[in-house]
């Protein structure tokens, strides 16, 4: 075998091997991504304390995940429509701009960006937001005709290619920066007296409840008069 041969075996031999990888660690990504979004809703529902996001934890189950998820993305609305402004033009760009095959996952992640921004938009009447997210867009296209030395062209463009880490931050932003639990706010009307806060799980007998100021709550089911 020629040394030619052996140095082309080698890279196709280094490519299959990076080929193989990229996927485990797309997966790992995910992963820690996941677990980095529950642990920082825990605490930020909770106020940041240690004892009451235990006991929010003892809550939670593996079918509650997407609740989770969305229910935390309409809870934080507003944080959500200027994170939105910031990143959906960026999705856009990356599409536009962006390696080719990349371009079936950041699709799927702008068409699902712009199903939340129009519904913001006709759910609180944000109807600047989409004028606000195309000014923003105006940005980075300017941004984007910038001589290629510049050094903020650079850095755009290296963010263009790492959209996953864009996506995932603010993600993980959301998560820590909003206190609202994933769930509607209750009243509760008991034989004791009335408790407002959100349900977070209803088990055999008594309910789970966070109340507006944070604290854990277990409220005995035969005590419930009424729930609105």
């Amino acid at each position: 075998m020629t040394d030619d041969e052996t140095r082309a075996n080698t890279g196709d031999a280094a490519s299959k091997d990076e080929s193989k990888r990229k996927p485990v660690s797309t997966a790992v990504l995910l992963s820690a991504l996941g677990i980095g979004f529950i642990v920082l809703r825990m605490f930020a529902v909770s106020g940041y304390d240690w004892e009451t996001a235990f006991l929010v934890s003892t809550t939670l189950s593996l079918d509650d995940g997407l609740a989770l998820v969305f229910g935390s993305l309409m809870s934080g609305y507003l944080l959500t429509a200027f994170l939105l402004m910031l990143v959906l033009p960026m999705i856009f760009a990356a599409y536009l701009w962006g390696q080719r095959r990349h371009r079936p996952v950041v699709m799927l992640l702008l068409v699902l960006g712009l199903v939340a921004l129009f519904a913001l938009a006709f759910s609180f009447g944000f109807w600047w937001l989409p004028v606000a997210s195309a000014g923003v867009f105006g940005v980075y296209a300017l941004i984007r005709i910038l001589p290629s030395p510049n050094s903020v062209r650079r850095g755009f463009m290296a963010v263009l290619a790492n959209m996953r880490w864009v996506v995932g931050i603010a993600v993980l932003l959301l998560a820590a920066l909003v206190g609202t639990p994933w769930v509607p706010h209750e009243v509760i009307e008991t034989k004791t007296g009335t408790v407002k806060g959100y349900v977070l799980s209803v088990d055999s007998g008594f309910l789970n409840v966070l109340t507006d100021e944070h604290e854990f709550l277990i409220v005995l089911s035969s005590t419930v008069l009424s729930r609105t």
